[in-house]
């Protein structure tokens, strides 16, 4: 059971309480209650899933916002998962129950997740751009390189088409791999800057920065390693 239906469910019994459940390393509310979280102790909202929303905490924090709970007097229901299996660990039950704004609160629900969709959609563009753009240098990379001479030609066309494999092979891992994006998209990243440098050596050695085939290389470059930025920055604020 999604955790997210286990909470729905479980709030049919509690209606009154917060409910609060681990998961992995983080304690975390949906829905209403952490929209009330939210305004009540400027919390940041996130999507949890399609449905749902959510607010969490570390668990190495998680005696200090139970004693901020119990302080305010809120009542509150905690879960942990035990062998497969949501168990209750701990309920407060106090006098004062929360409030919200159903409009106010539905409004910024359904914000969020829109917000969220389209960021996933963005992301994928960005990926997917960012592969066939690679494709696009590596076309041009070839045409430039037979402005070169024969011998200097055939060293540089191995170690660069090396490059590329090794960036196309990182870059599926990216885009299908979910486990480690952060790092993958920074070896992909420091690989075209090995790339560029390849670019830089063909200038200075054969003065062709006129060529218009090198300068539209170089904008394309330019351009994947924003991509690469950009990526590196959103991956930052991932939980």
């Amino acid at each position: 059971m999604k955790i997210s239906e286990f909470i729905k469910n479980k709030k049919e019994k509690y209606k009154n309480y917060l409910i609060i459940v681990k998961k992995w390393i983080f304690w975390i509310t949906i829905d209403e209650d952490a929209f009330f979280m939210a305004k009540e102790f400027n919390m940041k909202i996130t999507k949890l899933d399609k449905q749902s929303i959510k607010i969490g905490f570390p668990d190495n924090s998680k005696d200090k916002w139970f004693n901020i709970l119990k302080n305010k007097k809120f009542s509150f229901v905690v879960f942990n998962k035990i062998n497969g299996e949501y168990k209750k660990i701990d309920i407060f039950k106090w006098s004062k129950f929360y409030r919200i704004n159903l409009e106010d609160y539905n409004f910024t629900k359904q914000r969020i997740l829109w917000l969220a969709k389209l960021d996933i959609e963005e992301k994928n563009e960005k990926n997917f751009l960012l592969k066939d753009k690679l494709e696009d240098i590596y076309i041009i990379l070839l045409s430039l390189l037979m402005k070169i001479p024969k011998k200097e030609r055939y060293f540089l066309r191995e170690k660069i088409e090396k490059l590329f494999l090794d960036l196309f092979e990182y870059i599926y891992k990216y885009m299908y791999n979910l486990e480690d994006r952060k790092n993958l998209v920074k070896i992909i990243f420091w690989k075209i800057m090995v790339l560029r440098e390849f670019v830089r050596f063909l200038y200075k050695l054969w003065k062709i920065k006129n060529d218009n085939i090198f300068l539209d290389l170089w904008n394309r470059f330019l351009e994947v390693l924003k991509i690469c930025k950009w990526i590196i920055v959103k991956s930052k604020h991932i939980i």
